[in-house]
């Protein structure tokens, strides 16, 4: 794959669901779950960050993705997915942005992006949504990268 984009997600779910009487924390394997019910081959995002910093991999990265039809991104941009809720009050623990901000500079290093090619799903032209949430720390996250790349 041709990588030119990294493009931020929010899984718009809570951080844990119940099954049954036990409370289960949102992870790579429920959201596979989710959209392998939508009848999708594999996990839309190639990456999931955690609540706690933790980067689980998704779709491999020699497929394209399934995150971003807008802009042709599911072919050039690295769907990364924090779990959680911006579009609600939800603050970002500072462990998942440090994660995030981890994964962003490390796949920016492998494919030689520069800090213009990383964008927030609603950055993109054509895609009608909030995603990474309104709440989602646009100015921080922005900030701690361009410090953490010195």
């Amino acid at each position: 794959m041709d990588w030119q984009k990294i493009v931020v997600h929010h899984s718009a779910s809570p951080t844990s669901v119940m099954r049954g009487k036990n409370s289960v924390p949102v992870d790579v394997a429920m959201i596979r779950q989710w959209h392998l019910a939508k009848g999708w081959s594999d996990i839309g995002y190639h990456f999931v960050i955690l609540p706690d910093g933790r980067c689980e991999e998704g779709r491999p990265l020699y497929r394209p993705g399934a995150h971003c039809v807008a802009g042709h991104r599911n072919f050039i941009g690295i769907g990364i997915c924090l779990v959680g809720n911006f579009s609600q009050a939800d603050e970002i623990p500072e462990a998942q942005l440090n994660g995030l901000v981890t994964k962003v500079i490390s796949l920016m290093q492998n494919y030689h992006l520069d800090i213009e090619d990383v964008e927030l799903h609603r950055e993109i032209p054509g895609a009608a949504t909030e995603c990474p949430g309104r709440y989602f720390p646009e100015d921080l996250f922005r900030r701690v990268l361009k410090e953490r790349l010195g």
